[in-house]
């Protein structure tokens, strides 16, 4: 049986050492055709240096600059094309991976033709067995966009592939072909939300997305950021929601939008509050 030409794209910005730790999980992928790229998005450090060192055979693209997620993304999705990959992955360089993580992604294409997306089980780096992304909700009439399952017990997920309203940019599987014709990521958004504006994009072209639980990865959660309480992070995740709402929304949706996210900015300020004196903590808010 064929199997489909695999990509993953693994973008570096100032990160070598957790580019290596992915680098390093990704040698022990099963599925027999992969090749590993790894996007350095004009780090200002020696990042280059320490990852060609680590991994001499894995190759690099080194962009002169710094192209943003979107952009850096984009530009591996151009080479995984310009080569004839048949699908690519976009993987967070602050990620693990179990060695068949693979195979259930290619599978959950064979479900239909109009499978446009696939993401993978991810939980917490720092404990394994709890949650980080389950699936996603997007809900344009209270502008809630939120991972599920997030922080619950992997043994409370059902092990059945689902579909998904949005998949997280952390780990997405797409035909290379597809997310070419819809232009890769938004360039708009500088970081945070181009995952959501690519996956609803997606859907209204006609796609379906799966979330498939037998694929497992790690996160390591904004270590890049200073954990999932910096308030650069809370900053920049308004940010691309605000730009999300204005692409996706209708006029009359900014109304219900506006009154739910004012209540729901208590909540997260209360949230913020409890947690920023937890230096180095893994469980919070969910991206």
């Amino acid at each position: 049986m064929h199997s489909p030409r695999i990509c993953i794209l693994v973008l570096n910005w100032n990160g070598a050492e957790d580019t290596i730790d992915c680098v390093e999980s990704l040698k022990n992928v099963t599925y027999p055709n992969v090749e590993t790229v790894v996007i350095d998005n004009g780090s200002s450090d020696d990042s280059v240096h320490l990852i060609e060192k680590a991994h001499s055979d894995v190759t690099i693209l080194k962009l002169e600059s710094n192209l943003f997620y979107g952009g850096g993304n984009n530009a591996g999705l151009q080479w995984a094309h310009e080569l004839g990959f048949d699908h690519v992955v976009f993987l967070n360089n602050d990620t693990t991976v179990e060695p068949d993580f693979l195979e259930p992604l290619v599978a959950g294409f064979e479900v239909s033709t109009k499978i446009g997306m696939v993401a993978p089980l991810m939980c917490y780096s720092a404990t394994p067995d709890l949650i980080w992304y389950g699936g996603g909700i997007v809900n344009l009439w209270t502008g809630v966009v939120e991972h599920q399952h997030i922080r619950k017990h992997i043994s409370t997920l059902e092990a059945s592939r689902q579909k998904t309203e949005y998949i997280t940019g952390c780990c997405l599987m797409m035909p290379t072909n597809l997310a070419m014709e819809l232009g890769g990521f938004d360039l708009s958004f500088k970081m945070y939300g181009e995952d959501v504006d690519l996956s609803l994009r997606t859907r209204a072209a006609g796609y379906e997305l799966l979330f498939e639980p037998n694929s497992k990865i790690y996160h390591k959660v904004s270590a890049s950021l200073g954990g999932e309480f910096a308030f650069s992070k809370l900053r920049r995740k308004l940010v691309g929601l605000l730009r999300i709402f204005a692409t996706h929304a209708k006029w009359y949706q900014w109304i219900t939008i506006l009154a739910c996210q004012l209540v729901f900015s208590f909540k997260y300020m209360g949230t913020y509050l409890r947690n920023k004196t937890s230096a180095g903590s893994n469980v919070g808010l969910e991206s």
